[in-house]
């Protein structure tokens, strides 16, 4: 008896759970799409987007959907659509019984800015994607200018470890590297402005503190070179003074040369 009250209360459940399901399924049916909630998540640190942007973009390729049966509206293709924004790294479309579509919007974060050969702008994030540039929002970054190749359309979604720009991208590969390195330390976070990149791919520092210039020269072995220099810093140069160099000269295993004023 027992058994059967048992068996009883789960099709009861069941029938309520197929019964609402229907309800809902049927709410939904007929609901409109009255309203789009866009959230950007981290707007307040980074300041490339607006909500109007996204709404905007809807806009221009039809796919605001307000006034559509919020069951009809493509949440892949709104989704797929936003992505196509470099300055986006991820995406989340869903739709409510609310009649509300809703996207929530995470933005790249930049470590390095570029300025190719061409005269090409963009920036890198931390993965190694590529951000177009935007007219609303100049983030304080280091810059990294002169002999570098851009293989690809940088107004496009990329990614410099992309296995196709294996060659090509070698040496924004070793420009990413090292901006993640002097990001990582607060004291070359501090220190670092600039970096150019000669005709033979060697690598000069432009410092935010003194007049001298740092000639890095290959980039292999730049962890090594910078702790080396940063030593020469606190023991040398803190010592006689900062004004005291025009070049401070890395290329040279163990050693350092500096040039006077």
């Amino acid at each position: 008896m027992q058994k059967l009250k048992k068996i009883a209360i789960w099709v009861g459940v069941i029938a309520y759970l197929i019964l609402i399901s229907g309800f809902v399924s049927g709410r939904r049916e007929a609901m409109l799409c009255n309203k789009v909630n866009i959230v950007i998540a981290d707007s307040l640190s980074k300041r490339f987007l607006q909500k109007h942007d996204i709404v905007d973009l809807l806009g221009r390729n039809n796919l605001l959907s307000l006034g559509q049966h919020i069951s009809q509206v493509n949440t892949d293709q709104v989704e797929k659509l936003i992505l196509k924004n470099t300055l986006i790294k991820k995406c989340n479309v869903y739709t409510t019984v609310d009649g509300a579509l809703n996207i929530d919007v995470w933005q790249r974060e930049p470590v390095v800015r570029i300025i190719d050969n061409q005269g090409q702008n963009y920036y890198l994030d931390i993965e190694g994607s590529v951000i177009a540039m935007s007219h609303r929002f100049t983030p304080h970054l280091l810059v990294v200018n002169g002999n570098i190749h851009t293989p690809f359309n940088p107004n496009k979604v990329k990614n410099i470890y992309d296995r196709e720009y294996t060659k090509s991208a070698a040496t924004l590969r070793q420009i990413h590297a090292m901006a993640l390195h002097i990001k990582a330390s607060e004291f070359w976070n501090a220190q670092v402005v600039q970096m150019y990149v000669d005709k033979n791919n060697e690598f000069e520092i432009v410092p935010r503190i003194g007049p001298h210039l740092i000639i890095l020269g290959p980039p292999n072995d730049y962890a090594e070179k910078l702790e080396k220099l940063k030593i020469f810093y606190t023991e040398g140069l803190n010592n006689v003074g900062w004004n005291q160099y025009l070049k401070i000269n890395l290329k040279y295993k163990d050693q350092i040369v500096c040039t006077k004023l």
